[in-house]
C-alpha cells in the first residue's frame, strides 16, 4: 500500500510536490479518492478578510510610536514547510481519529475501514486512526464490544487491563471499570495482561476473566454474546459486577454496601423491563429491593 510508505504523502499532495512517478501511483492507490474528499473540504476553510491598506496603515503607526531600538528582520518561512504543518494540523485535530460511543442502554454496529464489524453494548466507547490502517490495525475500547474481524495481518484491540492480539475470529471483549472478561467465539485471540504481565490465548469457546489479578479460565457454548439479543448473561460472576452492568444497560443508580463483597451470581436480566430484571438478579440471592419512583435509584436492603 502507498500509505505504508510515505506517511507525508497526503501533505505533499497538496502542497504539489509530488514527482510524476509518485502522482501516477498515488492517484492508483485506494486511500487517493478519500484524500480529494478531505482536500475539497478543506477548501471551505477561508482567510479572515481584511483591508490591506487600513492594515498597512496600522502597522506604520506601531512601528512609528514604538521604541527605537534594535530593528529585528524576521526570516520568511519556507512555504512548502508552512503549507506541510498546516495541513498536518489541521487534519490532526479534524481527520485523524475516528470515535463511536454508546449511551445507556444503547447499542451500535460500526463498520472498520478493511470491513471488520463491531456491535457496542451500552456506554461504550471505540476509537481508532482513520488513516494509515493497513499499517496499524488497532483499536482503543472502554466498555464492551463484539468483533468480528477480516482475515489478515495482526489486529489489536486496546484495553486498560491489556491488549487482545487477532488474526481472524470473533470475539467479545467486556471492558468495563471493575470488570475485565474475554470470550473467543471463532478462532484465535491472545490477551496480554498489564496489571500481571502475563498471556494467555484463546481459541473457540474458551472464556477468560480477569479477577484479583488472576487469569480464570472457562469454557462456554454460546455462539455469540447475549447482550446482542437484549438480555446480560453471567456464569458465576461477582454480584457487584452484575450490579454495574444494570446500571449501565438501565441509567439507575443502585445504592449498597456490597464493597468487597465475594457473593457470585449465575442468571441472565432482560434489557427492556427494569422491574423484571431486577427481580432476575436479587430475588434468588435473597435480596430486597426499593425502586424509587422515579425508577432512577435502587436502594437495596441486604440482610
Amino acid at each position: 500500500m502507498f500509505e505504508d510508505k510515505d506517511e507525508t504523502i497526503l501533505a505533499r499532495w497538496l502542497a504539489g510536490e509530488l514527482t510524476s512517478e509518485e502522482l501516477a501511483e498515488f492517484e492508483q492507490s485506494e486511500e487517493f479518492r478519500e484524500y480529494q474528499q478531505i482536500a475539497r473540504g478543506m477548501e471551505s476553510f477561508k482567510k479572515p478578510a481584511f483591508h490591506k491598506e487600513q492594515l498597512r496603515d496600522k502597522v506604520q503607526g506601531k512601528l512609528d510610536h514604538g521604541s527605537k531600538g534594535k530593528v529585528r528582520y524576521l526570516k520568511p518561512l519556507l512555504y512548502v514547510s508552512s503549507v506541510a504543518a498546516s495541513l498536518l494540523l489541521v487534519l490532526g485535530i479534524f481527520f485523524d481519529e475516528v470515535s463511536y460511543t454508546t449511551a445507556t442502554g444503547q447499542q451500535l454496529s460500526a463498520v472498520l475501514p478493511d470491513g471488520s464489524q463491531v456491535q457496542l453494548n451500552a456506554q461504550s466507547v471505540l476509537t481508532h486512526k482513520r488513516f494509515f490502517w493497513n499499517s496499524n490495525k488497532k483499536v482503543s475500547l472502554k466498555g464492551e464490544a463484539f468483533f468480528s474481524i477480516e482475515k489478515g495481518d495482526g489486529f489489536y484491540v486496546q484495553t486498560t487491563s491489556g491488549t487482545v492480539s487477532v488474526l481472524g475470529t470473533q470475539f467479545n471483549i467486556r471492558a468495563r471499570k471493575s470488570t475485565f472478561e474475554l470470550v473467543c467465539y471463532e478462532g484465535k485471540v491472545q490477551f496480554d495482561a498489564v496489571s500481571i504481565q502475563e498471556k494467555a490465548i484463546l481459541i473457540e469457546g474458551d472464556v477468560l476473566r480477569l479477577e484479583a489479578d488472576q487469569l480464570e479460565r472457562e469454557r462456554t457454548d454460546s455462539e455469540k454474546p447475549s447482550w446482542t439479543g437484549g438480555k446480560s448473561t453471567f456464569n458465576n460472576s461477582l454480584l457487584i459486577h452484575v450490579i454495574e452492568e444494570l446500571e449501565i444497560q438501565y441509567g439507575i443508580k443502585i445504592q449498597h454496601s456490597l464493597r468487597g463483597n465475594t457473593d457470585h451470581f449465575t442468571g441472565s436480566f432482560v434489557h427492556d423491563e427494569l422491574e423484571i430484571a431486577l427481580k432476575s438478579v436479587f430475588v434468588p440471592m435473597g435480596i430486597d429491593y426499593v425502586l424509587a419512583p422515579d425508577k432512577k435509584t435502587v436502594v437495596l436492603k441486604l440482610p
